[in-house]
């Protein structure tokens, strides 16, 4: 297998994890909002657990080819209705936090009452791991890019490059949190949370409503 294989494998899977995380939906606004709330280096692990899950989505995709995307088709509506139940607790979670007193914190210190890194990107990894579209995205990119894809070398390359795309993009998206946190007074932070809890929930009820139409 020579290496333009590989490098074509690693460039397409570039493309799919772009396509599945350019569209800013209620996730990205959450990056956006951990990187103004937290700072770049402490929602690191935010945008790791995004990349991460979206990885194994990859992979698992490309492991069981056709078989995975119907089988999470066949359990209805529950996927969906999970996901946005999470995303409506998160979103009441940041407006709640929007209208409390902002602390006084050193350079560098944990925000009081903030969850460690390893809580953020167990957070983050779950609430894109109950949203079964990025499974259906990878596993029908899957089976219309044929066998070859399913070949290991060809498949790795693939996968890789799915979870530097998510990676890159959702560091990019905690920077511009970041760089909005540097550049904010208190006041503005919180309305941006507020507006950000109020996005994520209207994606939340878009979903609870789209899965009981």
């Amino acid at each position: 297998m020579g290496p333009s294989a590989l490098a074509a494998a690693f460039g397409a899977g570039i493309l799919a994890g772009l396509g599945a995380v350019l569209p800013l939906g209620a996730i990205g606004v959450m990056l956006l909002h951990e990187g103004a709330s937290r700072g770049w280096r402490r929602a690191v692990p935010a945008a790791a657990g995004v990349g991460t899950a979206d990885l194994i989505f990859a992979v698992l995709a490309l492991a069981a080819g056709s078989v995975l995307a119907p089988l999470v088709s066949q359990w209805g509506r529950w996927p969906a209705a999970v996901g946005g139940l999470l995303l409506l607790v998160v979103a009441v979670l940041m407006v709640r936090k929007a209208f409390r007193p902002e602390p006084a914190e050193p350079d560098g210190a944990e925000p009081a009452g903030g969850s460690g890194g390893w809580a953020r990107y167990a957070m983050f990894f779950g609430l894109t791991a109950v949203n079964p579209f990025p499974l259906v995205y990878f596993g029908a990119i899957a089976v219309g890019l044929g066998e070859g894809l399913h070949r290991p070398p060809v498949a790795t390359a693939f996968a890789i490059g799915v979870g530097i795309a998510s990676f890159g993009w959702n560091l990019v998206l905690i920077g511009l949190g970041a760089v909005l946190r540097a550049r904010s007074t208190a006041r503005m932070r919180r309305i941006v949370t507020a507006a950000g809890g109020a996005i994520v929930a209207v994606c939340a009820v878009v979903i609870l409503v789209t899965a009981f139409a």
